[in-house]
């Protein structure tokens, strides 16, 4: 097992921010790690867009302990395009049902909801 890089460092310091209640520090880290590949010009490797798709799924894992519901919902899509797994769709519904709950508005058509 290698070192760790930059990225899944942040990653760790995420989750561990989160299960710390320090939900501003963790939405930090997951955004580092969202902006790092953002800027990146080449192709994404395989394991890197898994850490990518983790990084939007946590972000809104994190915008919904806070409320934002929108912010919540888009990431959790971005979670699911990137890497369409159970656990995006799942987080990706869950996410809004509670927006519907909150605005009583249907949200748009997904990938993950129109199937």
């Amino acid at each position: 097992m290698g070192c760790k890089n930059k990225t899944e460092l942040a990653m760790e310091r995420g989750i561990q921010y989160y299960e710390w209640e320090k939900i501003e520090e963790a939405i930090l880290e997951f955004k580092h790690i969202i902006h790092h590949f953002d800027s990146k010009d080449n192709k994404l490797k395989y394991e890197e867009i898994k850490l990518l798709s983790r990084a939007h799924h946590n972000l809104a894992v994190a915008y919904s302990k806070k409320n934002w519901y929108t912010d919540a919902a888009e990431e959790a899509q971005k979670a699911f395009d990137l890497f369409p797994t159970d656990d995006n769709r799942k987080i990706l519904e869950l996410i809004q049902i509670k927006l519907f709950q909150k605005t009583g508005s249907r949200p748009e058509k997904t990938g993950a909801t129109n199937q």
